[in-house]
């Protein structure tokens, strides 16, 4: 496996978003855990691991570990910021740690064992290039048990992100006030952490996110040319599953 350049460092999207990640996506998450739960219903562990591509700082690692009892996870995740968040989770969770091997990369970096008991690829798909989304169709319906789910979220496209600076959530911190928002672009969104104390802002970051626009009719179309059913759980996720 190459070790990570400092190239890949210089490409860490989701890095500086990682000390606001898990205090702010409490909504998020109140709607996104039960449809993840939903889609893992009656998923095997012994018919291999659990893919988790696009960890982040594991919340669907330990959300799939919950709805999964005794699968092995492999939760895969370039972000360094990230990982740490990722580790400091798996090492407050008791059992957590011995199920989940973490690799900093991406799929490429990887090397995937011949079946899975299903996948979780979430906050990827718009990163990806079409030929590497291609590439990712084919390996999951090669590796997948049989009818055995991979999660994916897309684009709503019927609430793409508004043009306008959207507040998303807040949460208090201390005496701080913690802020997210999101403005749209032709090609992605930004996303903007702010932490005020009172009506002051003391500190604000800003993360680019390139994204494809992909929705769920083209996520449809992509994952029949390699042999995958698609089925809509929500305008923004989907649960792709291999043909006989």
């Amino acid at each position: 496996m190459p070790l990570p350049s400092d190239t890949d460092r210089d490409r860490d999207l989701y890095g500086g978003a990682a000390e606001f990640y898990d205090l702010l996506a409490g909504p998020a998450w109140t709607r996104l855990g039960p449809l993840l739960r939903r889609a893992l219903v009656g998923v095997d562990p012994a018919d291999g691991p659990l893919l988790d591509l696009g960890a982040g700082t594991g919340l669907s690692t330990e959300a799939a570990a919950d709805a999964v009892p005794g699968a092995r996870l492999i939760a895969v995740e370039p972000s360094a910021g990230m990982r740490i968040a990722l580790a400091t989770r798996l090492a407050c969770r008791p059992g957590l740690a011995e199920r989940v091997t973490v690799t900093a990369g991406t799929l490429t970096d990887v090397p995937l064992p011949d079946r899975l008991c299903a996948a979780v690829v979430l906050g990827v798909v718009g990163h990806l290039a079409p030929g590497e989304r291609a590439a990712l169709w084919r390996s999951l319906a090669e590796r997948l048990a049989p009818g055995a789910p991979a999660v994916v979220d897309v684009l709503d496209r019927t609430a793409p992100p508004t043009r306008a600076p959207l507040r998303l959530t807040t949460r208090r911190v201390g005496d701080l006030e913690y802020e997210s928002w999101s403005e749209g672009a032709d090609d992605g969104w930004t996303l903007t952490y702010r932490v005020r104390d009172g009506e002051t802002v003391v500190r604000e970051h800003a993360v680019p996110l390139p994204w494809s626009g992909i929705g769920i009719e083209a996520l449809a179309g992509e994952a029949a040319a390699a042999g995958l059913v698609c089925t809509p759980l929500a305008p923004d996720l989907a649960v792709l599953r291999s043909t006989p």
